[in-house]
């Protein structure tokens, strides 16, 4: 590009002379005989380099320079006068002119003068042209940074952290004013697993590759995430100035390995649905013939006239039925948690429900010396449910609860119920008993997971599956203050006008 000079003097002669001079050399020059019409001129285009008399009509040269810079701030300024003076020359050096150049003058030593300045000029636009192009790298990098869904967490040799995105904020709940110059461990990190945390932090720092690893982050409210970490040495700055950072960046994967989760025990329920299907008319058969002879081999056992052969023979019979029984109902678990089958969907009274299943399980509760109370309100709206598969439900969750206060003074079962501010309808069984640890509240829907001696692990994997068939969701929890939450959500009915 050419360069554009713009002289300012109102000698016409002289200053189209050295118009001449700089066209000669390929410039663009414009002429002004005054300080007013050169500012005018720097308005309409910026120049490069402004060749200005120190005596001018109007005002000085000394008081143009600021102006025109104003209008040209990459440009620079050389100001020419006749009469030469101290104070002039200092007033020059203040206002940051070029050069100070005093009549007559050479024109190789104008053009040598001129190119210097031309090449400052230059410099100083490639100057800001790369401070922009930084100014956007670092908003693009920035912008990365702040938006992606990775956990991006900087920290220092001694594992402060010194960087902290918002996804890291979203993830676990500490923002970054308080997650910044904390120990990383302290934040992301839970007791029976920082110790291989730390171990591959200062493999990393120390040079060596290491693997993706995977860990649980407890959240600043109390959950736990699972996140899969990378661990990247960072070097900031140049020379004595420079800082050893440590990237650790980290991608949740809770949904993701829930969904593997799902997967796996659809695969399994699959599979034990073949088994099932397979097995269970062969298995019906001998069933059915041992439970005939048994009844049989009682009524021939009645007429015994030897009372203590009979009583005998009467107590062995009762328990191979009772173990028989138990294993056909073993049975239809295995059919009822195999088997898909439709439900039937209405409207349905949830009050009227637990009513219905506290009267069934009030006794057993009474037994085992525990005592129920229910709060569930009358007026609740109705939830869209099969009534006897959402009977099923409680009764199972409610035998659960009653077992686990068995020999325990004081046990108490509350259940409640009440709409949440999504709209469905939450039903709580609450216990006293001895609680549940997170390890189990994660395993305790899976088949065949139990926590009991004689248990199946099939009760609250059916639970689990009617829960799902009706489009809601269930979790255990351990209950503030001692105990196990049961807490069950249901889609609300919707009302037909």
């Amino acid at each position: 590009m050419k360069a554009h000079i713009l002289i300012v003097d109102d000698n016409v002669y002289l200053a189209e002379n050295v118009a001449e001079l700089f066209e000669e050399d390929g410039a663009e020059v414009t002429i002004s005989g005054d300080g007013a019409s050169a500012l005018a001129r720097a308005r309409e285009r910026a120049f490069d380099l402004a060749i200005v008399d120190v005596r001018l009509p109007d005002m000085t040269g000394v008081e143009l320079v600021p102006n025109l810079r104003r209008c040209s701030p990459h440009g620079e300024v050389l100001l020419m006068t006749g009469n030469a003076s101290l104070d002039t020359a200092i007033e020059a050096v203040r206002q940051g002119v070029f050069a100070y150049v005093q009549k007559p003058f050479a024109p190789d030593d104008m053009l040598a003068l001129a190119e210097r300045a031309l090449a400052q000029v230059e410099l100083r636009r490639e100057r800001s042209r790369l401070a922009v192009e930084l100014s956007r790298s670092e908003q693009l990098h920035r912008g990365v940074v702040e938006t992606v869904a990775s956990l991006i967490i900087g920290i220092d040799p001694a594992d402060v952290i010194v960087m902290w995105n918002p996804c890291a904020t979203e993830v676990t709940g500490w923002t970054a004013n308080e997650a910044l110059g904390r120990e990383l461990l302290s934040v992301v990190g839970v007791p029976e697993q920082q110790a291989a945390f730390a171990e591959l932090l200062g493999k990393a720092r120390a040079g060596e590759r290491t693997p993706e690893f995977q860990s649980t982050v407890t959240q600043k409210g109390g959950g736990e995430r699972t996140v899969r970490w990378n661990l990247t040495p960072l070097r900031q700055g140049e020379g004595a100035a420079a800082q050893e950072l440590l990237l650790v960046v980290g991608i949740d994967v809770t949904e993701r390995l829930d969904l593997e989760k799902r997967a796996a025990d659809a695969e399994a329920m699959a599979s034990l649905a073949t088994l099932t299907t397979a097995l269970a008319h062969e298995i019906r058969n001998p069933l059915n013939a041992a439970i005939l002879q048994l009844e049989l081999l009682s009524r021939i056992g009645a007429k015994v006239d030897d009372e203590r052969a009979r009583r005998r023979l009467g107590n062995s019979t009762k328990l191979v039925q009772s173990e028989i029984r138990r294993l056909s109902r073993l049975l239809e678990e295995f059919l009822g948690l195999a088997r898909p089958r439709s439900l039937d969907l209405y409207p349905v009274e949830l009050h009227e429900i637990v009513g219905d299943v506290v009267g069934m399980q009030g006794p057993v509760a009474e037994s085992a010396g525990v005592e129920l109370r229910v709060g569930v309100l009358e007026d609740l709206p109705h939830v869209m449910g099969d009534r006897a598969k959402l009977t099923q439900v409680l009764i199972n969750l409610l035998v659960n609860a009653i077992d686990a206060l068995r020999e325990r003074e004081g046990g108490l079962i509350e259940i409640d119920a009440e709409l949440s501010e999504g709209g469905r309808v939450i039903i709580s069984l609450s216990d006293n008993g001895p609680g549940i640890g997170d390890k189990v509240a994660r395993e305790v829907f899976r088949p065949f997971f139990s926590t009991k001696e004689t248990g199946t692990g099939l009760g609250l994997a059916i639970v689990k599956k009617i829960v799902d068939q009706h489009g809601g969701q269930i979790e255990l929890v351990a209950r503030p203050g001692g105990g196990t939450v049961a807490r069950v959500s249901l889609k609300r009915a919707v009302q037909r006008l």
